[in-house]
């Protein structure tokens, strides 16, 4: 490999690496600790890497940003016949595969990591509980449109209201508070009638 911020072919300066990977120094540190890495120093008193520590630092980065995690990472090294250093990831429950002279990453899964078994589909499954799971998760999403309808009904004024609606509430509320049946009317009314008996 041949870096500029490298010293040679076969080093690696501590911050060439950290920009290569965007990580920070506290990020660094830390995967140094994680792989048990002890940065070598030069005559200078520099540290540096060599060509197979960075390379350990690189496969546990890629992992971390696969599992989000360091728990698991292993590193081996592994020489092909064409002298290409390849890193090989093993976690807890899966394995993960990556080559430099290969963009195909080769994923193989656990038995734990299966949900449901092509066998038996039904081990380990409660029907009753599902069904009530399932019965729940309707009831919520039946519930929650028109909840969300109620807080904005309370919230729309006549005037947020399209001209059909408009006309709608108009009609509703004339047909609340007549005109002609109105409390003022009702009075002069009866009270007319009164005065009329009155005189015969």
């Amino acid at each position: 490999m041949t870096n500029q911020n490298s010293d040679s072919n076969n080093s690696i300066r501590p911050e060439a690496l950290q920009s290569e990977l965007s990580i920070g120094r506290d990020t660094y540190y830390s995967d140094l600790k994680h792989l048990k890495i002890k940065a070598d120093k030069d005559t200078e008193g520099k540290a540096y890497l060599t060509f197979e520590q960075a390379e350990q630092v690189r496969a546990l980065r890629s992992y971390v940003s696969e599992t989000g995690s360091r728990k698991g990472f292993v590193y081996e090294k592994v020489e092909h016949e064409t002298n290409i250093v390849s890193s090989i990831i093993k976690a807890e429950e899966q394995t993960i595969e990556t080559s430099d002279s290969s963009a195909t990453n080769t994923i193989v899964h656990s038995e734990e990591d299966i949900y449901i078994s092509e066998t038996s589909p039904t081990d380990n499954i409660n029907p009753d509980n599902l069904i009530r799971t399932a019965q729940e998760l309707a009831a919520r999403n039946i519930a929650i449109p028109s909840l969300i309808a109620v807080e904005l009904s309370n919230s729309i004024r006549f005037d947020d209201l399209p001209a059909d609606l408009q006309e709608k509430v108009r009609i509703a509320q004339d047909a609340a508070n007549p005109k002609k049946h109105q409390p003022k009317l009702i009075a002069q009314t009866l009270l007319k009638q009164l005065r009329m008996q009155k005189i015969c």
